[in-house]
């Protein structure tokens, strides 16, 4: 119910920042307990040239985000206060360099299906590998068949129907807390070849169930295989912990496809971006959480190439 309102205040506060009533925005955001209330703040404060007060609420912030969402919108607003202070210019910390890799391709009908051309052209161009167009469902897959009994454990006010997709708290600031223990016991299996065992029992066991992180219609037995021979356990580790810090904004953001070396057992992720596209907010965290933590990403940026260019 809590949640609930304070979207619903969070919303009516939106409404007045659009009709550029920062008086009322700001009371109600005030009041407001839904994520990203306070930078709304701090960005109305900028606006309505409060410097000092947007500073003094950045530092707050700093000392105790709510989320990487708030660090990342921080480093954006804290170099333009600083800069309207007239403090010193403000140094943000350098971001890891993302490989990158470029493609100019032959633009085709189906040149939606973007990511589907670079997976095929990945393919056939490095020997001895597999290419899968998995997004978010591959990573968010794994974990949910790992933690299957630490998510749908029968906790009070979790399921009060048949029909729940999920635990109704799924989202709430306290879900991990409330099953910490059994999250543990799951994430413990990392440590040992038993989180094999696991996810293979309850992708057989579980099949066709709803849940809210494993999307059955990608997840095959044969990309479930490849998985668990290429990709290490300490990542996985790492990357389920980071989706519990914050489900609703971490489960999305991960690279498009990702290339298996089932011979030399090892992988990498890859980023497609098309021409004028680029990289989200989410992606971004994703991509630095991964070089940050020594596993293999890439971001693909393709260009097309005309069929005339090719002849001339």
């Amino acid at each position: 119910m809590q949640k609930r309102r304070d979207k619903l205040l969070f919303q009516i506060a939106q409404r007045y920042e659009q009709l550029e009533d920062w008086t009322h925005a700001l009371r109600i955001y005030n009041r407001c307990g839904y994520p990203g209330a306070r930078l709304r703040i701090i960005r109305i404060l900028e606006k309505d040239a409060q410097f000092t007060s947007a500073m003094e609420l950045v530092r707050v912030a700093e000392a105790a985000p709510e989320s990487e969402t708030e660090v990342q919108n921080l480093m954006r607003i804290l170099p333009r206060l600083r800069r309207k202070l007239g403090q010193p210019k403000f140094s943000a910390p350098l971001r890891p360099s993302v490989p990158r890799f470029d493609l100019k391709l032959l633009k085709s009908l189906d040149s939606y299906l973007i990511e589907e051309i670079v997976r095929s052209y990945v393919e056939q161009e490095s020997s001895g590998t597999l290419v899968h167009n998995v997004e978010n469902t591959l990573i968010n897959s794994l974990f949910g068949l790992l933690c299957w009994d630490a998510i749908f454990m029968a906790i009070p006010g979790a399921f009060f129907h048949p029909f729940h997709f999920g635990p109704a708290d799924l989202y709430s600031t306290d879900f991990y807390q409330k099953r910490a223990i059994q999250f543990q016991e799951c994430l413990a299996q990392l440590e040992s070849q038993q989180y094999k065992n696991t996810i293979r029992e309850n992708f057989k066991s579980k099949m066709g169930i709803q849940s809210p992180f494993i999307t059955w219609g990608k997840i095959t037995n044969t990309l479930l295989e490849h998985a668990l021979t290429c990709i290490p356990p300490i990542h996985m580790a790492k990357w389920f912990k980071r989706i519990l810090f914050d489900i609703h904004t971490n489960r999305a953001g991960f690279p498009d496809l990702i290339q298996f070396w089932p011979q030399e057992r090892r992988y990498r992720m890859i980023e497609v971006k098309g021409p004028g596209d680029r990289l989200q907010d989410n992606q971004i965290r994703w991509l630095d959480y991964c070089l940050t933590h020594n596993m293999p990403v890439a971001v693909c940026y393709v260009q097309w190439e005309e069929a005339e260019d090719i002849i001339e």
